[in-house]
């Protein structure tokens, strides 16, 4: 039998390639304990890590990692005992909690990470301790078949569901496939546009106007911590894409606690998780969705960054049952107080990007500020009106506001990005 730190992955990813993966290796309590990724694309993260100068560390094994019953057969076929389970996968938490329960290590509650990633079923929890008020219902394919379809009595108990609403898929990623829908016979189209290529269920919701807020957190199982949090921009409805995001607003320090309360009263317990909120006009809190893993899009990076803490070695060493009194006898408080902005440049149309300014991280007076391109010359876009439309993204830091807004603001204006229809 093998000592392996256990990496479950699905999509390659930049946080996993060169955040986690540095900081899984770092963290193996002896060199003969090896890092193992399990997952169901080998060829795909094989490729992402051959350029890698980690590479050569690191074995793939390749089962259905949706499935926590052959991720264990595999590593008892290969006598691997695991010191690590970890999966920083939005889909692959309740099978990694499993996983990592079953070999007696520390391990979120399998339930509460099935709960979260699907997004009916966490109102249903909430709406049943009084934390959910919109009203949401669940339209299934089946429904556009039958003679009475479910759109024409659009209601639950209570409270009825009224236009306009939001659009989801129930176990959806980001923003995509996400709509404001005026009518119902936009949120026919909507369905029907949908279904023509995937059979997942939809839910649908009160639009909930407001500022949306993030809440980033450190949990050791036992006490929960909020790290801070982004205030974000979005584009105008019916789509709804990050344009930007800014560090500890006072809309964010404001009800942190609040937000804090309710992730704590749902269960968010170990590692890491990022959460949204919209706080309406009247200061009601709104939760759209609990991601049980680090926040993405290149915010990781930017927390990492300005932390005083490395943030994905803090995260791994979580999992490996490191209290959060221990973290902050080691570091301090683990609130990010450094102001900092992420921009995104989203693709104006369709079509071949001919013109795209070069990736730099540079030092102007007291900002740190970074351009990390998503796509390159020549590729070729297709609007899907979500992240995936990202074509580059500006982060910055510093300890003076202004002067990083500022900086920021004479980057973006600098942006050439051209496109042939």
């Amino acid at each position: 039998m093998s000592y392996a730190t256990v990496l479950i992955t699905h999509v390659v990813n930049d946080a996993v390639i060169e955040g986690f993966i540095p900081a899984l290796l770092k963290s193996r309590h002896a060199p003969d304990n090896q890092l193992i990724i399990i997952t169901d694309d080998k060829d795909a993260h094989m490729d992402a890590l051959i350029a890698t100068p980690l590479g050569a560390q690191i074995c793939i094994l390749e089962c259905d990692v949706f499935n926590p019953l052959a991720i264990i057969d595999t590593l008892n076929n290969h006598h691997i005992l695991p010191t690590l389970v970890f999966s920083n996968s939005d889909h692959l938490q309740a099978s990694t909690a499993i996983v990592a329960d079953f070999f007696h290590l520390p391990s979120k509650n399998w339930r509460h990470c099935l709960v979260f990633k699907d997004k009916y079923l966490v109102r249903t929890q909430l709406q049943s301790t009084h934390l959910y008020q919109a009203g949401y219902q669940l339209l299934n394919a089946k429904d556009l078949h039958l003679d009475t379809f479910a759109i024409e009595n659009l209601t639950i108990n209570n409270p009825a569901i009224s236009f306009p609403l939001v659009a989801k898929p129930k176990q959806g990623v980001a923003s995509m496939d996400v709509q404001l829908c005026m009518d119902k016979d936009e949120l026919i189209s909507y369905c029907q546009n949908f279904w023509q290529s995937k059979t997942l269920p939809i839910l649908v919701e009160s639009y909930v106007a407001g500022r949306l807020v993030t809440l980033e957190t450190l949990g050791d199982g036992e006490r929960l911590v909020a790290v801070g949090g982004f205030e974000v921009t979005l584009t105008e409805p019916p789509h709804f894409v990050e344009l930007d995001a800014v560090w500890n607003t006072p809309l964010c320090v404001q009800y942190r606690e609040h937000c804090l309360a309710i992730l704590q009263d749902i269960g968010v317990g170990l590692g890491v998780c990022h959460s949204e909120f919209i706080i309406t006009p009247t200061g009601e809190i709104h939760l759209v969705e609990i991601n049980y893993r680090s926040i993405g899009d290149g915010r990781e990076f930017l927390l990492d960054d300005m932390a005083h803490y490395p943030w994905f070695d803090t995260i791994i060493r979580l999992h490996q049952g490191v209290s959060i009194a221990e973290l902050e006898a080691e570091y301090g408080a683990l609130v990010i107080n450094t102001h900092a902005r992420i921009h995104y440049i989203v693709a104006p149309q369709s079509g071949t990007i001919c013109t795209a300014p070069s990736p730099f991280n540079k030092q102007i007076q007291q900002t740190t500020i970074i351009h990390q391109p998503l796509k390159q010359q020549h590729q070729t876009i297709r609007l899907t009106h979500s992240n995936k439309d990202y074509l580059s993204r500006l982060l910055a830091y510093s300890d003076c506001k202004n002067t990083m807004n500022d900086v920021l603001s004479d980057a973006i204006a600098s942006m050439q990005w051209q496109f042939d229809a």
